[in-house]
């Protein structure tokens, strides 16, 4: 292919995605790796160097755009995300929290309020000029309705009920015999847990498990996501405060607000949302593409990434037994 190419890039905690747009409107990806969040992914780095080498743009590259986790909250774990992006790509370059990229995807003219909550959770708002945000604290203390947050919480309602501390004795078998393929005990369910090779996305995938448990009526399953709903909401609720816009429009990223009992919850307490207009991956290729002067359709761009077929992350390796 021939002409200039703008990179987008969307980190996450759990997948991240690469894609590259040309002038004309032709895209070429999205391509898939596993995470780079720098807090919980100590080889995000060679991630990052091996995902970009593998899929490298195929003209000269105008801008990229990279959507980083973790970006701007750690002043020494940024720095080495600079220095280490600086490295990979010579191009022009502009470097974000993964969740502003999101932002920019849903809200191209930059007002509004993005909830984004995939292994994460976090908001980020801005009125045109200020941008606030509320969230995003990890999982040691902070993620409140994140898959990570709803899977962990599903886990301890599982091994209560197991040992008789909650009442919902069907719930641990509907959760995990898919799981731990049979039988659900204690030991299967502690050797599951120790043989993860990377445990926070591991825990996030039962938010899966729970949506669809809540679609059925599963009454442990449906308390947890109103749970869930309601920290969201805060979030939403807490943005709108700090730039003093109660009725600020509001959208959504991620994977765990494809469900639609949370998105039902969410509009009850929050009002209608407004559909992205781009996703997360979307929104860096078509702010990449401002960079670059170029006059990029949102409607054809979207339609390019939805036709786009999807590509499966490779398996992880097993993590080695560790001696008794």
């Amino acid at each position: 292919m021939t002409g200039s190419w703008v990179l987008g890039l969307d980190g996450g905690g759990s997948k991240t995605a690469l894609a590259y747009l040309s002038a004309q409107g032709d895209l070429v990806g999205p391509f898939y790796a596993p995470g780079i969040n720098p807090f919980d992914r100590p080889g995000w780095e060679g991630t990052l160097r091996d995902f970009l080498a593998a899929h490298p743009a195929p003209g000269p590259l105008e801008h990229a755009i990279l959507g980083l986790p973790g970006y701007g909250e750690s002043p020494e774990l940024t720095a080495r995300q600079d220095e280490v992006c600086r490295s990979l790509l010579a191009a022009s370059q502009t470097r974000m929290n993964d969740v502003q990229a999101a932002f920019l995807g849903a809200f191209p003219d930059g007002v509004g309020a993005l909830l984004l909550a995939g292994t994460g959770s976090m908001a980020w708002a801005s009125d045109g000029e200020r941008h606030v945000r509320a969230g995003g604290w990890g999982d040691g203390f902070g993620d409140e309705g994140s898959a990570y947050w709803i899977g962990r919480a599903a886990l301890g309602r599982a091994s209560q009920a197991m040992d008789g501390r909650h009442q919902d004795a069907d719930f641990p078998a509907l959760l995990l015999s898919e799981l731990l393929g049979g039988e659900v005990t204690q030991a299967r369910l502690l050797d599951w847990h120790h043989a993860q090779t990377h445990l926070r996305s591991a825990v996030a995938a039962l938010a899966r498990t729970v949506d669809a448990l809540a679609q059925t009526g599963q009454p442990t399953a449906l308390t947890l996501l109103d749970g869930a709903a309601s920290e969201l909401a805060r979030h939403v609720h807490a943005v709108r405060a700090q730039l003093n816009l109660p009725t600020l429009p509001w959208s959504h990223a991620g994977s765990v607000l494809t469900s639609r009992h949370l998105q039902a919850a969410l509009t009850s307490a929050l009002g209608e949302p407004q559909p992205p207009l781009l996703p997360p991956l979307g929104g860096a290729l078509y702010h990449a593409a401002r960079h670059a002067g170029w006059a990029t359709r949102i409607d054809l761009l979207n339609a390019a990434l939805s036709s786009a077929a999807p590509v499966s992350l490779p398996s992880p390796a097993p993590r080695p037994q560790e001696p008794v």
